[in-house]
């Protein structure tokens, strides 16, 4: 399975936020980034096909995302600051690739 970060492109992240809630269902498969602003997912499909599962694209032409506009990019490396646990969430699904 791919890792993918998920980032919401409005001020409000609650749509985004509940989708991936209700879509992704194992905790293990997903990780919440502080401030609120986005995720990590495990997910076994192209960044398509979760912008599918996620309700962000797939609506018929004219009909508005109920998620929203979000970017969600393949995770190949990392590298940067932030809290211990999520490198180490990072690490381990990285490793079961």
């Amino acid at each position: 399975m791919a890792i993918y970060i998920a980032v919401p492109l409005t001020n409000d992240s609650t749509p985004l936020n509940e989708a991936v809630e209700r879509n992704i269902a194992a905790d293990a498969d997903r990780y919440k980034l502080q401030s609120d602003r986005g995720w990590l997912i495990k997910f076994a499909g192209t960044s398509a096909e979760l912008s599918q599962h996620l309700g962000v694209t797939g609506q018929p032409p004219g009909t508005p995302s109920p998620v929203g506009s979000a970017i969600i990019v393949p995770v190949s490396a990392y590298y940067g600051r932030g809290p211990t646990d999520m490198w180490e969430w990072l690490k381990t699904r990285l490793e079961q690739q």
